[in-house]
């Protein structure tokens, strides 16, 4: 590829590890948080200096996609993710927390697209 050209390339999900979605972090500066810290706990990040936080979820997406002559291990992380999910990590959890089947449903569904 020469400087600005651009590729276009077809390939499909063949995969997705569907054990762990998303992970935990200060909801200020965005540092990972193990997830058996409580919802408030003391960030000893710089940015926080030690102040009490509150936690959020972000997304990450493992994949495995295939092109017509290589499959590659690819992750998705927040942004990107969001679009798949059409709304926040947090909001996912949440959701899924009150509808405990609400994450195997969704997970049949992508798998059909494929």
């Amino acid at each position: 590829m020469q400087g600005n050209e651009s590729t276009r390339l077809v390939c499909s999900i063949l995969a997705m590890d569907q054990s762990c979605f998303s992970y935990k972090v200060c909801r200020f500066c965005e540092t990972p948080v193990p997830d058996d810290k409580p919802a408030e706990f003391i960030c000893n990040n710089r940015k926080c200096a030690g102040r009490r936080r509150s936690s959020k979820r972000l997304f990450r997406l493992l994949f495995s996609i295939g092109t017509e002559t290589r499959v590659m291990n690819v992750v998705a992380f927040d942004r990107a993710a969001q679009v798949i999910f059409g709304c926040s990590a947090q909001e996912f959890f949440d959701f899924s927390i009150l509808h405990p089947c609400a994450g195997n449903f969704f997970f049949l569904l992508f798998q059909q697209q494929l």
